[in-house]
């Protein structure tokens, strides 16, 4: 039997949801991610070291410049009271046990009178005004998910009132509540077996999804069966490996990579004092490449910067490039946060192109998974100093919204145009569409 302890959940939740910020840049890791770079699903969730965010607290009191409540325009149609940043806020200060059962609280009232859509652009707007509330928007979505499918009680119709508002919290919130199966935060919440975990594993994702909802259904699992399971990685591992497809069993794992580094309880992360490439050194080969796609980030958090996390890199072996995109996959924060240049010139460290390729793929994916757009990457692109680094970066984002956001062509290349006021770079962008 594997209890799932309603608050350990919350904050395991809240615990990944920060350090990723988010995230899950955390990098959809796709199986050979080697041989086929720029059409792989990375995870997000934009995820790193480099984005884990202020506490809290401080981030409760350091948030400025944003109406409590939203605009009557952006709050149209919505009847009863309006969730405001100042409420938003009051969770954020409360005991990190407390934090994600107070988001909840506040969603199921609103949700008594408004929708699922209702509530993401209610948060969607405050973060759009303050680049320190979008450090901490993701766990407020993980909310909204969590009641989402409360309501709705299907994963399905969960994905289809969910967005990507703050790194696709919703789509995480949804799978979250799926695999405890209770409908509320009743402390009685009953628990979950092995027969029917591994049931569940197995019907959690429906193969008709598209790619972009699918991944976020598959990484989120990953998360839940690694709690679920006792923080057990090989055996949550095993369990991913019940999944039919070698994608789907990539994204699972990746899901469980990233829940390892941040779990509720830090004394259950199976990570070593000393050992910058563990647990990936000890792992079976199939697994190792998604683990080193989140590996930087411990290594970060054990006190290496740029220059040494790419030396330690190269001692991944087989696994260099997938170490690198997780350099760059931490960075994406600092490239959407902050000035471009400032992360293009660490992806620069690459001792050749392929180093500083992988680093540019880690970047970018995790930018364009925050938003489904190039609004972040195609600025990011321009900062290199080496026009044909530009070009690539360009061309691979370009590559990744039409394999993972269903782009057209003309849709790509008018938002290139409205991000860098470069017709030539983004018809050139296009060209191997």
């Amino acid at each position: 039997m594997f209890a799932l302890n309603k608050n350990l959940l919350i904050v395991l939740v809240t615990l990944l949801a920060l350090a990723s910020l988010l995230l899950f840049g955390y990098l959809r890791a796709a199986p050979k991610r080697e041989e086929a770079p720029d059409v792989q699903l990375v995870s997000s969730p934009s995820q790193g070291a480099a984005d884990i965010s202020p506490s809290l607290s401080a981030m409760a009191t350091n948030v400025s410049n944003i109406p409590d409540v939203v605009s009557k325009e952006t709050t149209s149609g919505m009847t009863a009271a309006i969730v405001s940043l100042s409420d938003i806020k009051a969770c954020m200060t409360k005991p990190v046990q407390q934090i994600g059962i107070c988001y909840d609280a506040l969603f199921r009232e609103f949700f008594k009178t408004n929708t699922t859509a209702d509530a993401l652009k209610i948060v969607a707007h405050y973060e759009s005004t303050d680049s320190q509330l979008r450090y901490a928007c993701h766990p407020v979505v993980h909310a909204i998910g969590r009641e989402t499918f409360a309501k709705t009680r299907t994963v399905q119709d969960s994905f289809a009132a969910c967005d990507q508002t703050c790194h696709s919290g919703c789509y995480h919130g949804a799978m979250e509540r799926f695999i405890r199966g209770d409908q509320n935060n009743d402390e009685n919440a009953r628990h979950v077996n092995e027969e029917e975990l591994e049931a569940k594993t197995v019907a959690a994702c429906p193969s008709g999804q598209s790619g972009r909802f699918r991944f976020q259904c598959l990484h989120g699992l990953g998360h839940a069966l690694l709690f679920s399971l006792d923080y057990q990685l090989e055996q949550t591992l095993a369990a991913c490996d019940k999944l039919a497809a070698a994608w789907d069993r990539s994204s699972c794992w990746g899901g469980a990579f990233m829940e390892n580094l941040f779990p509720s309880d830090p004394t259950k992360s199976d990570v070593s004092p000393s050992d910058y490439h563990y647990p990936c050194d000890k792992l079976n080969d199939q697994y190792k490449s998604d683990c080193y796609v989140m590996q930087t980030t411990r290594m970060t958090a054990m006190g290496l910067d740029a220059a040494q996390l790419f030396a330690e890199c190269r001692k991944a072996g087989a696994y260099i490039l997938s170490c690198i995109q997780s350099i760059g996959r931490d960075l994406s924060n600092d490239a959407r946060i902050k000035d471009p240049r400032l992360t293009a010139e660490k992806c620069e460290l690459g001792q050749n192109k392929e180093e500083r390729q992988s680093c540019t793929r880690g970047v970018i994916y995790a930018l364009l998974d925050n938003t489904w757009d190039g609004r972040y990457a195609f600025p990011f692109c321009q900062a290199f100093v080496n026009q044909s680094d530009q070009a690539y970066c360009t061309a691979a984002s370009a590559r990744y919204l039409v394999a993972t956001y269903d782009k057209t062509k003309e849709m790509i290349f008018n938002d290139c145009i409205v991000r860098i006021h470069d017709q030539a770079a983004c018809k050139n962008a296009l060209k191997e569409l």
